[in-house]
């Protein structure tokens, strides 16, 4: 942060999967589970995901699906080392329904350098992890050592006593340096080099879980790694951002990556300015959270701790173990809790909903299609919904519009027929259509959607071109009003175009943009 083995065949991993499965079941045997983690239908996200990998540039589950995995960081192991033990990891599986779990042992800082014995909290969280089914990510977290080589031997033996002792599992993540930095600290002459030693140190005990490189000035330099990356096909890199200090330009240096073909995984991102303090920034966050989920970039939120500083997901002295009401959770913390659990449900979710989730995550094969949204109209309770969108491509090919559905979430108050208007179209308004769809099973935020569609003259959207603005209106039939407080798909405070995954778009009847209510 700014501020502040044995070596096992991998046949293995699929029965420590198993064994592992067979364990939850019977733990939970006779066990009075809500009703939402009972449709989970006793899962957990390394159940349903298992041993993951990187294939072109994305995070894959078993079956080569793509995933995005959502968690929470700790703060340093010698400071709130006491939040991380398995009751408070069960709790945030079950209430905030996380994937991801990221131990942060500092190396300085009185960290591991000065007390080796701080690797016994991470064992703790490793095997704890285990036993929840999450994921787990080992961060080696150098922050005023600056240049990850000053302890390259320590990060040597320590990775592979730690990748010996547990890089059978399938649910073990490293990280190999949390914040290189430093002017002289670049990553062709000092980062990769580190990076390459120690990955091939794990490698020697464990073939294939998920390696994740730092990169330079606060890993932010993603383009640079981009440019030159590790020869190791299950390694991605790693981007960390502060809402209120990090906007655009980091942005489009993660999209610089992505196109390269080179996997992006947000370790550490907080709602603050860079400081860990200052805010909260939650319109910012959300623009980020927003461009995760349409990337299907997986991330761990800064930090699980009770520290009185802006970034802190709970409130001084809140309970070591978990239980916490959103009365305990600071501001941030009640915007990453509702951050996760959107499009997936507790105890991970049936993986129908995005969020975390393997066929659907918003971003995964969608050919470079991005819906972005504002609303005309921020009087939510008057007698039209005025919504409006613009489609980019981001791909290498043509996109035909007629290919295309956009589907938009709303409540309807006055349970009348609907009308769809389209006010302007760049493309012509004659060449959008709207058509009124009631949802056979309503959902909290929406009951309705209008799903707009395009005619064969729309013509098709070029590889770095958009369909330009499409300007929409519902009605209902009497003119009576609605209420879009609480409409899925409505941002009250969205009045810029920008990435929208609350709308869907579907391609040839394949969801491809988006996260259904």
């Amino acid at each position: 942060m700014m501020k502040r083995q044995r070596i096992l065949p991998r046949i293995a991993k699929k029965v420590a999967v198993m064994l592992t499965a067979v364990l939850l079941l019977t733990l939970t045997n006779g066990f009075n589970w809500n009703t939402q983690t009972a449709e989970a239908a006793g899962t957990t996200p390394v159940e349903r995901y298992g041993q993951l990998s990187v294939k072109n540039g994305k995070l894959v589950d078993k079956s080569g699906k793509p995933v995005q995995l959502k968690g929470i960081s700790s703060h340093g192991v010698q400071w709130f080392g006491d939040l991380i033990n398995e009751d408070s990891m069960k709790w945030l599986r079950d209430d905030w329904g996380i994937s991801l779990f990221r131990v942060a042992l500092y190396t300085e800082e009185d960290g591991y350098i000065s007390d080796p014995s701080l690797k016994n909290k991470v064992k703790e969280a490793i095997e704890a992890a285990e036993k929840l089914g999450l994921y787990v990510i080992i961060d080696w977290h150098i922050l005023s050592d600056g240049d990850p080589n000053i302890h390259k031997n320590e990060a040597k033996a320590f990775f592979d006593e730690f990748a010996t002792q547990y890089g059978h599992l399938p649910n073990v993540i490293y990280e190999l340096a949390n914040e290189p930095n430093g002017n002289n600290v670049k990553w062709n002459n000092q980062i990769r080099p580190y990076a390459l030693e120690v990955s091939q140190v794990i490698r020697a005990k464990d073939p294939d879980n998920v390696i994740i490189a730092g990169t330079g000035t606060w890993s932010q330099d993603v383009h640079d790694a981009a440019d030159n990356p590790l020869p190791d096909k299950n390694t991605m890199y790693t981007v960390h951002f502060y809402a209120g200090t990090h906007g655009q330009y980091l942005r489009d240096r993660i999209d610089y990556a992505l196109n390269k073909g080179v996997g992006v995984f947000v370790t550490e991102w907080g709602t603050s300015d860079a400081s860990g303090d200052g805010g909260p920034f939650l319109n910012e966050a959300k623009v980020w959270t927003d461009f995760m989920a349409s990337r299907g970039i997986s991330w761990a939120n800064w930090s699980l701790a009770d520290k009185e500083e802006t970034s802190a997901a709970l409130l001084p002295d809140a309970d070591r173990k978990g239980g916490w009401p959103d009365s305990q959770l600071s501001a941030s913390g009640k915007f990453v809790k509702q951050a996760i659990l959107e499009g997936s449900s507790h105890n991970g979710g049936d993986g129908n909903n995005g969020g975390d989730n393997g066929g659907n995550t918003p971003g995964s094969d969608n050919q470079g299609i991005v819906l972005q949204y504002r609303t005309s109209d921020t009087n939510a309770k008057d007698n039209a919904i005025r919504s409006e969108f613009n489609i980019k491509n981001t791909g290498t090919t043509a996109v035909k519009l007629s290919d295309l559905k956009i589907r938009y979430y709303y409540t309807d108050e006055s349970k009348q027929a609907q009308q769809f208007f389209v006010d302007w179209a760049r493309l012509g308004n004659e060449k959008v259509k709207g058509t009124i769809v009631t949802l056979p099973n309503s959902k909290a935020k929406a009951d309705k959607y209008v799903e707009i569609s395009f005619t064969d003259g729309a013509g098709s959207i070029q590889p770095g071109e958009e369909s330009g603005d499409i300007k929409s209106r519902i009605h209902a039939a009497n003119w009576s009003n609605f209420d879009e407080t609480n409409d899925y798909s409505y941002g009250a405070n969205q009045t810029a175009f920008a990435d929208w995954n609350h709308a869907t778009v579907y391609q040839q009847g394949k969801l491809v943009w988006g996260i259904e209510p």
